[in-house]
């Protein structure tokens, strides 16, 4: 049990005891096409988003979780006002009881004030854009009370492509006929596309409001609306006004007794949409089988692998959580966007856990790949001005052979490099052919030192004006495409093609003879030389004198040994360690550096500038495992983990605030959910803590639990067959298969799999 609170017994909820957590802590709700935040008072932000990168906002915006899912309460007898929560009313007083339950795919925040228990549960149907509220009163008194009930939320309807002025199209209005509140923008930039919205209740509204300025009145504020203390809403209509979605209910509530009611939000293009979603929900019997649905098929994807470790926090995490998490990557990526690099590297982790989704994620990735290899910075896309999609980062093209290859070390399916895909620009190729020009494009796109030129950015969007002039070179890129080269070269060893294989390899010796003369410091390698010759990550640099990333891809590159980099990276860590992970750069930027760009122009201690970036701190894991630091890797990815002290302790959190920050309490996260580490977390749990590798014949099993551990377990799908593997120390080190001993570590499993549903496994590793 936690200061804040606990997960349950199956760690399928996270029980939020003291509603004042460090910050709001947010559960992540969606479908395909519609993605909530919801916070221990149900705050937060929610949209659509079409596969074509529209985007409707219908509460909030991505970065704003502010904005209140309010339930306001009047006692009509004494006109007393409260909201269920501690928002948006910000009441003083504790309540006599609180929690929120954060679910895979629901959160429920239940609160008793004033004698009056409100239950509030929010899901997003599977495929529905929108989502249910279920609001439950319980009077337990003793005496009968007499309650109205204020449902609220303020209604957006904007979003990236909204021209100058755009209140002028929005307008809302009472459909007594269907019992919703109906909302429209009818700006002509979006006439065609989603951005109406419905509010419906499976009770009758005895009254609403839409204008917000009626609602609010002269207060202005959300904390005290003049309709609801005045317990009388206004059956406002707004036309070319801010909106808001407000309803009335009236109860007399007997001792003991309840009243419920559904209220249904939904993203539509029209009328008659909004009608044909109001009839899949109208009323609580499709309710609940729809949400008892939706559970089922958030369970239903964490189901397979398992943990059973000594942390059974960890355990949490990686059977149930991070799946969820990851699939949220899959669907939605980084939110308003998919980027290119995001993409492949969330398909590698899903190929762990579901390669066929793995393969569907990266064949999309493959759609936006040009002819020349190139790839953009992201896709699915509002606008251009989104995530610099128009800029050139030099990174995008690099992830396409880790996915790949992840693919076909999971299924053995060599088959898959066969299958064709389209190229952006015209004509298609297959996804061996779309590998090697992303590999050629790499090489050949080299600055003067013959390294990898950077242009806006490589996998650090920051750096953005190394390499503007189109000369500057980014080390870790050189890595980047280094490793490329090894991935490519497998593979070709795989397809045995001889020719690509020798290529790559030769190309690979260069790139180290570069990097060794043009970026070894001595003692460790350089980040940048921008377009002046300025290099970046020196022994001179005053600030930005250690990079973490060049260093960790110097040994996942295999450009150095695992002697040269324990070396290196021990030379390091006093200086990038924190309490949660290594730093990115340190010591942290300053002042802004017009020849490096915005990582200079960020506050020290942010993104980063000097924080704990849990991607960049995934990498370094992953190195360590390669090199055989068991202990460091262990180490570095429980600070990285999430826990109450610095983030929802159920959400992988992108990273944390450094040493350095001012604004907040140092090392909590400020940007729960949407990050590229919980991909990373599974390759390094899987395939550096419990060594499973798969290979296109089988997989090796090469355990490296933390030296405190003496067992662990994990059940391992992998081609159809469920491998049971228990690990413990012991004097006679070796492996038994189905209680059979076997040579080596490396265990076959022909594509197809080996026709038996559960083998039993028995790893014994040194004591």
């Amino acid at each position: 049990m936690g200061k804040y609170g606990h997960f349950t017994q199956d760690g399928q909820e996270y029980v939020v005891t003291n509603q004042h957590t460090p910050r709001d802590w947010f559960n992540c709700l969606w479908n395909e096409t519609y993605l909530a935040m919801a916070g221990q008072h149900m705050n937060g932000f929610s949209l659509y988003q079409s596969e074509e990168g529209i985007v409707t906002n219908l509460f909030g915006k991505q970065d704003e979780h502010e904005e209140p899912r309010a339930l306001y309460l009047r006692d009509r007898e004494s006109e007393k006002t409260w909201s269920a929560s501690f928002l948006p009313c910000a009441i003083d007083e504790p309540p006599k009881f609180f929690e929120c339950c954060h679910g895979l795919g629901y959160s429920t925040m239940t609160a008793e004030r004033n004698g009056i228990r409100v239950s509030h549960r929010i899901f997003v149907p599977r495929k529905l854009s929108g989502e249910v509220w279920t609001v439950e009163l319980v009077n337990p008194s003793k005496k009968e009370r007499k309650i109205s009930l204020f449902p609220a939320a303020s209604i957006k309807l904007d979003g990236l492509t909204m021209p100058y002025g755009y209140l002028g199209g929005l307008k809302a209005e009472y459909d007594p006929k269907q019992n919703y509140l109906f909302f429209a923008n009818t700006t002509y930039t979006v006439v065609d596309e989603k951005y109406r919205a419905f509010m419906y209740a499976d009770r009758k509204v005895k009254r609403w409001d839409v204008s917000k300025e009626h609602f609010l009145g002269k207060t202005r504020s959300m904390t005290a609306p003049e309709a609801v203390t005045r317990g009388k809403l206004g059956n406002s209509v707004a036309s070319t006004e801010p909106m808001i979605g407000a309803m009335q209910f009236d109860f007399t509530l007997k001792p003991g007794a309840s009243r419920t009611v559904n209220i249904v939000f939904g993203i539509v293009k029209d009328r008659a949409e909004a009608n044909r979603m109001k009839r899949l929900l109208e009323n609580g019997k499709k309710i609940e089988a729809e949400f008892e649905a939706t559970q089922a098929a958030c369970l239903k994807r964490t189901q397979g692998l398992a943990l059973k470790t000594p942390n059974s926090d960890l355990d949490n995490l990686f059977n149930l959580w991070f799946k969820h998490q990851l699939v949220l990557m899959a669907d939605w990526a980084r939110f308003y966007f998919k980027g290119y690099r995001d993409t492949c590297q969330d398909a590698t982790g899903m190929a762990l856990l579901n390669p066929d989704r793995a393969r569907a994620m990266l064949h999309k990735a493959l759609d936006h790949q040009r002819s020349d290899g190139f790839a953009p910075r992201a896709f699915r896309l509002p606008s251009m001005d989104v995530a610099s999609a128009d800029k050139h980062y030099a990174d995008s093209p690099s992830w396409i052979s880790m996915a790949t290859e992840a693919i076909l070390r999971e299924t053995g399916d060599l088959s898959f490099l066969d299958e064709t895909a389209p190229y952006s620009d015209g004509g298609e190729g297959t996804v061996w052919e779309h590998n090697l020009r992303a590999m050629e494009f790499l090489w050949n796109d080299r600055g003067s030192h013959g390294l990898s030129l950077i242009h806006c950015g490589d996998w650090c969007d920051l750096m953005d004006r190394v390499g503007h002039k189109g000369k500057g070179e980014s080390v870790w890129m050189t890595f980047a495409t280094a490793t490329v080269l090894q991935r490519v070269a497998r593979i070709a060893d795989w397809r045995g093609d001889k020719k690509t294989a020798a290529l790559c390899r030769r190309r690979f010796a260069t790139l180290q003879k570069a990097l060794l003369k043009h970026a070894w410091e001595g003692d460790r390698f350089i980040a940048a030389i921008n377009d002046d010759g300025k290099r970046y990550g020196t022994n001179k640099s005053k600030e930005g004198r250690y990079f973490t990333n060049p260093q960790s891809w110097s040994m996942i590159s295999g450009v150095v040994d695992a002697e040269t980099y324990t070396k290196i990276i021990e030379g390091i860590e006093p200086h990038i360690d924190t309490p949660v992970g290594p730093v990115h750069n340190w010591p942290p930027f300053s002042e802004y550096d017009p020849g490096l760009g915005q990582l200079s122009g960020t506050p020290p201690g942010f993104f980063t500038n000097g924080n704990v970036y849990c991607h960049a701190a995934g990498f370094k894991i992953h190195a360590d495992y390669l090199a055989g630091r068991a202990d460091k890797a262990y180490d570095t990815l429980l600070r990285i983990l999430p826990d109450e002290t610095k983030s929802e302790p159920f959400a992988q959190a992108n990273g944390y605030t450094g040493p350095t920050a001012h604004r907040m309490v140092h090392h909590t996260s400020d940007d729960p959910w949407r990050t590229g580490t919980v991909a990373w977390n599974f390759i390094n749990v899987l395939c550096g803590l419990f060594g499973f590798k798969g290979e296109p014949e089988g997989f090796r099993l090469r355990p490296q639990l933390p030296s405190k551990w003496k067992k662990a377990e994990i059940l391992r799908p992998f081609r159809g067959t469920d491998f049971e593997i228990k690990i413990r120390r012991g004097t006679k080190p070796g492996i038994k298969v189905n209680g059979e001993a076997i040579e080596g570590d490396f265990i076959a499993v022909p594509k197809k799999g080996i026709g038996k549903k559960v083998v039993q496994v028995e790893c014994i590793i040194p004591a």
